[in-house]
C-alpha cells in the first residue's frame, strides 16, 4: 500500500491528475474495504475540479463510517466550493461535533458565511480557527491562508486599520512575503524600510533545491516590491512585475491550446441546446449575471447594482459554470438535464437571499455560457464588461493570479486569450443571444460617465430602491479589487502606458490567434476589438 500511495503523492505534487486519477481508481479496486483509497481519490477529484465526483465519493466513506471526521469535513468543503450550502454548513457542523478542536470546520463554517457575506458572524469561526492553530503549531506560516482569510474579514468589514495591526503582529514574529504584500495591497506606506530591505535581501539568495522553491520564494518578494514601487518608481516597480511573472511562468505547464478548445469545446456543446426551450421562460427572472474577462470592471459594475435594497451580491459563484460544465463533460442532452441546470442554479442562488429578492453572479468566466444561460434561464439579466484590451492585459499581468487565471503571466498568454473571448462573444452574437436580457457597457464610459451609468443599469436590471453611494464604497469583493472596489470611482486606470516594449508581444499574439478563428469560419472578425484599437 506504501508504495501505491508513494506514487500517487508523486502524480499529485508533479500536476500528473490524470495519471494519479487512473492509479487511485486502481487502488480502490484492489482495496474496497477500505476508506484511506476512498480519500484519496476525492482528493484527486477535488484538484481537478470535479466536485461532484469528490462528493459521490465521500460520500461512500460515509456509509462506511459516518462519524469519519475527514470525510464529513471534507464534505462540508466540497458543498461549499458548487455552492449548495445548506449541505455544506450540515457536514461541517458534523465534523466539529467530531472533533471541536479541530482547526479546519472552523475554518470552512467561517468561508460559508462569507459567501453568504455574514462577515461578522465569521468573525467568531476564523478567531476559533486561528486559536487552534496556534495550539497545533508554533510556525503562523503552516496556517498562513487562514491569516489571510482574517485580513480579508477585516476588510468586509472596513477595518483596515485593525488589519495592518494584525499583519503587522505576525510580521513582527517572522518575516513572510505574503503577508507584506497583503500590507503593501492596503497601505504602502506602513511597510517600514526595514521591511522593503529584507525583501531585497531575500531577492539575492540564488540558492534553491528546486524551480518549486524557487518559485514559492521569490514570487511574493517580487510582486510585494512590484506593489510598493508602484506609486513612487514605476519603472522599478515594473521590473519587479516583469520578474516575478517570469517565475510564474517558468513554473507553470501551460499550453493556451487548452483555452482554445474549451472555446471549441462549449461551441459544440451548445449546438446540441441551441433549439432547447424552457418550459418556463420567466426562469431566472431574479438573477443577474455580471460578466467579461476579469479586471474588465465587473467586480465594480456588481458593487453598483447591488448599493440598494433589493440586490444580493453573491460574487463570483461558480454554480452556474460548474452545472454547465457537468452538462458538457457528461454529455447529457435530454430536456430533462436541461431544465435541472436552471433549477439546481435558482436553488443555489435562492439559499443566499434574505431580505433582498434579486441576486448577482460575477464570475467573469460565466461569458463562455451566454448561450447557456439565456437557454436555462431565459429571463435573467446579462451585463457584458468591455474593456481597453491593452489596459485590461497590463492590469492582469499586474496581479498575481498564478493558478486561477494562469494565462496573466505573460503577454503572449494575455493576447492568445484576449482573442478567444473575442470570438467567444461574437459567436454569442452572431447566435442573436446578445438581443434580449443583455446589455453590453464600456469600463471607459461607466467610470467617465458614473451617474449615467448607474441609472441605465438600475433601469435595465429593474432595480426599484434608490442608489446608495455609501453602500457602493463600502461593498466587499474577495477578488483581486478587494482593496480597489471600496475607494472613490475615478479614471486613473484608464490609458495605460507600462509595459509598453512589451506590447509588440501581446499585439502578434492576438492576431496570430485571430487567424485561427477565421481559419475555423466559426464566426466573422471585425477589424477592431469591439470598438477599440488593439
Amino acid at each position: 500500500m506504501n508504495k501505491v500511495v508513494k506514487l500517487l503523492q508523486q502524480y499529485i505534487s508533479e500536476g500528473q491528475l490524470e495519471k494519479a486519477l487512473v492509479e487511485c481508481k486502481k487502488f480502490v479496486q484492489a482495496n474496497s474495504n477500505e476508506i484511506y483509497p476512498l480519500k484519496l481519490l476525492a482528493h484527486i477529484y477535488f484538484l481537478k475540479e470535479e466536485y461532484q465526483p469528490a462528493i459521490d465519493t465521500t460520500l461512500k466513506i460515509l456509509e462506511k463510517k459516518s462519524d469519519d471526521f475527514d470525510g464529513n469535513n471534507n464534505l462540508g468543503s466540497y458543498y461549499l466550493k458548487i455552492e449548495e450550502l445548506k449541505k455544506a454548513l450540515f457536514y461541517i457542523e458534523k465534523a466539529k461535533q467530531i472533533n471541536a478542536d479541530h482547526p479546519a470546520p472552523h475554518q470552512n463554517h467561517c468561508e460559508t458565511l462569507m459567501k453568504m457575506r455574514d462577515f461578522k458572524g465569521a468573525v467568531e469561526h476564523i478567531d476559533k480557527c486561528i486559536s487552534r492553530h496556534e495550539t497545533y503549531s508554533n510556525d503562523y506560516v503552516t496556517y498562513k491562508s487562514t491569516l489571510v482569510l482574517r485580513i480579508e474579514i477585516y476588510i468586509a468589514l472596513k477595518e483596515q486599520s485593525e488589519a495592518i495591526k494584525f499583519i503587522k503582529k505576525y510580521l513582527s514574529i517572522k518575516f513572510d512575503a505574503e503577508l507584506l504584500l497583503q500590507l503593501v495591497q492596503i497601505d504602502k506606506d506602513e511597510a517600514s524600510d526595514e521591511m522593503i530591505n529584507i525583501c531585497k535581501n531575500k531577492i539575492q539568495n540564488k540558492t534553491f533545491k528546486s524551480k518549486m522553491e524557487r518559485y514559492q520564494e521569490q514570487v511574493p518578494l517580487y510582486f510585494s516590491l512590484a506593489v510598493f514601487y508602484e506609486k513612487t518608481d514605476p519603472p522599478t516597480s515594473d521590473e519587479f512585475y516583469n520578474k516575478a511573472n517570469y517565475e510564474v511562468t517558468e513554473i507553470q505547464r501551460l499550453t493556451m491550446i487548452k483555452f482554445q478548445r474549451a472555446v471549441l469545446k462549449i461551441i459544440e456543446n451548445y449546438e446540441r441546446v441551441k433549439n432547447f426551450k424552457t418550459k418556463n421562460i420567466s426562469k431566472g427572472v431574479n438573477n443577474i449575471f455580471v460578466l467579461g474577462m476579469p479586471r474588465s470592471g465587473t467586480t465594480l459594475t456588481e458593487s453598483i447594482i447591488t448599493a440598494n435594497t433589493e440586490v444580493f451580491g453573491g460574487g463570483e459563484l461558480m454554480s452556474f459554470y460548474d452545472l454547465a460544465y457537468r452538462l458538457l463533460i457528461d454529455e447529457k442532452y435530454d430536456e430533462n438535464s436541461f431544465e435541472m441546470v436552471g433549477e439546481q442554479y435558482i436553488k443555489r442562488t435562492e439559499f443566499l437571499l434574505t431580505n433582498q429578492n434579486k441576486i448577482v453572479d460575477k464570475l467573469p468566466n460565466n461569458y463562455a455560457f451566454i448561450g447557456h444561460i439565456r437557454k436555462f434561464l431565459p429571463a435573467a439579466k446579462i451585463i457584458l464588461v468591455l474593456r481597453n484590451p491593452w489596459d485590461l492585459a497590463v492590469s492582469l499581468y499586474k496581479q498575481r493570479y498564478v493558478t486561477n487565471i494562469s494565462f496573466s503571466s505573460s503577454f503572449f498568454n494575455l493576447g492568445v486569450q484576449m482573442a478567444n473571448f473575442e470570438a467567444n462573444i461574437l459567436y454569442w452574437k452572431e447566435n442573436g443571444m446578445l438581443k434580449e436580457n443583455v446589455i453590453v457597457i464600456n469600463y471607459e464610459k461607466l467610470v467617465s460617465n458614473f451617474d449615467e451609468y448607474q441609472q441605465k443599469l438600475y433601469s435595465f436590471c429593474e432595480i426599484n430602491s434608490e442608489y446608495e453611494p455609501k453602500k457602493r464604497e463600502s461593498f466587499f469583493a474577495k477578488t483581486a479589487s478587494i482593496n480597489q472596489v471600496q475607494n472613490k470611482v475615478h479614471t486613473e486606470s484608464l490609458k495605460k502606458n507600462n509595459f509598453s516594449e512589451l506590447k509588440s508581444e501581446f499585439q502578434e499574439a492576438f492576431y496570430s490567434q485571430r487567424e485561427f478563428w477565421k481559419s475555423r469560419n466559426i464566426v466573422e472578425i471585425p477589424v477592431d476589438f469591439f470598438g477599440y484599437h488593439v
